[in-house]
């Protein structure tokens, strides 16, 4: 073969590989590429709703642990002032302080205060017992039970104290008032 001929055959030659290459391209890998393309924009966008989604939760996990911490401190207010009177919870806390200090109750009478007005809108206006108590015992133990009862889970207050000899002289006489606060309902 003459080396003009050789050319022309090697030149149609890379035009075909050519044309063949264009072919592969066009109908195998760019449909591929376009494939890939939507692929990872889809990946990326999945990725995005994924943190996004996770900011989410850790954002919710973090207002439940407040709201959490909002109920504790709420179940500790409703402890010191309870949302109503409950006159026997009150005389059994008494009863029991006593009973724990080594002083005998030999009388009580309850009766309800007024409501204190509060200057703030959304507080709730306390409200108290007053609870008329005839105490008696040593000293020590009549100490201890107006410590306790100032050291008490409710809120109170000791008032009006009066000491008297006990007529027999085995102990004293302790007549007071506490006062034991509430919520409003």
């Amino acid at each position: 073969m003459k080396t003009s001929t050789k050319r022309i055959l090697s030149i149609a030659l890379a035009g075909l590989f050519f044309v063949g290459i264009f072919v592969v391209y066009s109908g195998l890998i760019r449909p591929e590429l376009s494939r890939i393309g939507e692929e990872r924009a889809l990946l990326a966008s999945k990725e995005t709703l994924f943190s996004n989604e996770q900011s989410a939760v850790t954002q919710v996990e973090r207002l439940l642990g407040e709201f959490q911490n909002l109920a504790d401190f709420q179940n500790a207010v409703s402890l010191a002032l309870p949302p109503k009177a409950n006159v026997t919870d009150a005389l059994s806390q008494v009863q029991a302080i006593a009973g724990l200090s080594g002083v005998s109750v030999s009388s009580f009478s309850v009766r309800p205060l007024a409501f204190v007005a509060s200057k703030q809108p959304l507080v709730k206006r306390l409200g108290s017992l007053a609870i008329d108590l005839a105490v008696f015992g040593s000293y020590e133990n009549l100490k201890e039970f107006i410590r306790s009862l100032e050291r008490n889970v409710r809120v109170a207050n000791a008032t009006n104290w009066r000491l008297s000899p006990q007529p027999t002289g085995t102990g004293i006489n302790l007549a007071l008032s506490v006062e034991i606060y509430y919520q409003e309902e």
